[in-house]
């Protein structure tokens, strides 16, 4: 059985948070590579970023993250977002996808069952890194809920609680994995 863990969504809906938590709980986590690249892109006045050079970060992203899948050597780990999450960013701004990328979505693979953290208003923020709106958001999901099923993974859904029970959500869920 594979052990890789994806928690995937749109962006603003507590996936880091979730994996904070986690390694709180002494996990073995990937946090998520987006906002460290945005955040230095942004220091050093670089151009690899969605907003300016969306085709770029996302080579940069697939890179990173399918590394972190290649290196957890079916361990349990968790991962802030999968190689399909690039794959789904990509369609969304209809960028050419390259072939290699839907290769490896099906050649490297992660647990079948991916937990995903659903839209919520009510915590969702813009910030300096996540500049979509919610509505973006919104088209992002389902994007990457479409492609994580296409790619026959299946979609669990973690309620919208505290991060605790949010945790213990997924824990009891993949105890029976």
């Amino acid at each position: 059985m594979i052990k890789n863990i994806v928690i995937t969504g749109a962006p603003g809906t507590g996936k880091t948070s979730i994996i904070n938590e986690l390694k709180k709980k002494k996990y073995n986590c990937y946090d998520e590579v987006s906002r460290k690249i945005i955040s230095d892109q942004i220091d050093s006045n670089g151009d690899i970023l969605p907003w300016k050079n969306l085709l770029k970060f996302s080579e940069k992203v697939f890179k990173i993250r399918k590394s972190q899948l290649l290196e957890s050597n079916n361990q349990l780990y968790f991962f802030d977002r999968g190689i399909i999450d690039v794959y789904a960013y990509m369609e969304v701004e209809k960028l050419k996808i390259p072939k290699e990328y839907y290769n490896d979505c099906l050649k490297y693979r992660y647990n079948k069952n991916v937990f995903y953290t659903p839209i919520w208003g009510k915590i969702y923020q813009k910030d300096k890194q996540r500049k979509e709106s919610i509505n973006q958001a919104k088209l992002i999901e389902s994007h990457i809920i479409n492609n994580y099923k296409n790619f026959g993974y299946t979609l669990i859904k973690i309620p919208k609680t505290n991060i605790n029970e949010r945790v213990n959500f997924i824990l009891s869920n993949i105890s029976t994995l």
